[in-house]
């Protein structure tokens, strides 16, 4: 296998034929290697079946195959953007954890809050684009948390507005809830080798929040 010299604009598509940046040779190493030597040797990462995908998590915590839901990091490559970060999925444990966590644990509140505040992440419900079962997602612009209605319509929002329309969430339904943030593609191949030290810090500063989902 070559080394991984950065993202081709090749990666950027639905099939992964031809692609190797999520090897344990290639971006995956890397990504592994920054991580285990902030948090030791627990953290691993595992190409998506079939997606241009790389989940990162505590061996521990994580089942490859993913058959069931799961919290994990991800890193993902679709036709205009590279899009990186924490993926809660409902109707697991970490689900609930995290929910129980939100609204018993102010901490927990406080952290999402700093992530949202200090990185340009998006947190919204990923099966669909309109932002899912909660109906739009959550920003910082121009320094204030601020609530896009469909993820289009923004009007101002507080942080208690999180933990209320997460806490709404039916029992049951599809959840696929996402701290994350994008580049678009040919920026991501921009990057070049330089691509694993572009995705560590966020992706470094969201394992604490991944630690409270997970925890035993």
């Amino acid at each position: 296998m070559p080394a991984f010299t950065g993202f081709r604009l090749s990666d950027f598509r639905t099939s992964v034929r031809g692609t190797h940046w999520r090897h344990r040779r290639a971006l995956g190493g890397a990504l592994r290697q920054g991580l285990r030597a902030i948090f030791g040797r627990d953290y691993e990462t595992w190409g998506a079946p079939g997606m241009n995908c790389l989940h990162i998590a505590r061996r521990q915590a994580y089942t490859f195959p993913p058959r069931q839901p799961q919290a994990h990091l991800f890193i993902l490559a679709q036709p205009s953007s590279l899009r990186w970060g924490l993926r809660i999925q409902g109707e697991s444990h970490h689900w609930r954890q995290f929910r129980e966590r939100l609204q018993r644990d102010p901490a927990t509140l406080a952290l999402l809050m700093y992530l949202l505040s200090l990185y340009p992440f998006t947190l919204t419900d990923l099966t669909s684009e309109l932002g899912g079962v909660l109906g739009g997602c959550w920003r910082f612009e121009r320094g204030e948390l601020t609530w896009l209605e469909a993820c289009t319509l923004p009007s101002p929002a507080i942080p208690e507005d999180v933990r209320f329309r997460i806490a709404a969430i039916p029992q049951g339904v599809a959840v696929d809830m996402a701290l994350y943030t994008e580049v678009a593609a040919q920026k991501a191949v921009a990057w070049g080798e330089a691509a694993a030290e572009r995705l560590l810090p966020t992706l470094t500063a969201l394992v604490p929040l991944y630690e409270l989902c997970v925890a035993v």
